[in-house]
């Protein structure tokens, strides 16, 4: 039985939109080839946080909420530790 999982990606507020789309399709891909699916997907926007990343004060919020299993996770965070634009996951 798949577990519930939350997953909320910071992104460079620099960062362009394509760029960002890009790794968003590559997390719904991930998810649902190892058998899982997204429940909730949503643009929280831009906000300050809470200490500076990467001398940055603001991140760009994306929340996503999916079902899956344990592999699912840790290929999410192979692929996104890569990405130049996510600043934390």
């Amino acid at each position: 039985m798949p577990s519930t999982y939350d997953l909320t990606i910071v992104f460079n507020p620099a960062a362009a939109e394509e760029r960002v789309t890009a790794v968003m399709d590559r997390v719904q891909r991930i998810i649902t080839e190892q058998s899982g699916s997204i429940l909730k997907q949503e643009n929280q926007g831009v906000k300050k946080l809470a200490y500076p990343i990467k001398h940055l004060q603001e991140g760009s919020y994306m929340y996503t909420q999916f079902q899956g299993g344990p592999q699912t996770g840790h290929e999410l965070a192979t692929n996104l530790r890569v990405s130049d634009d996510v600043m934390r996951y």
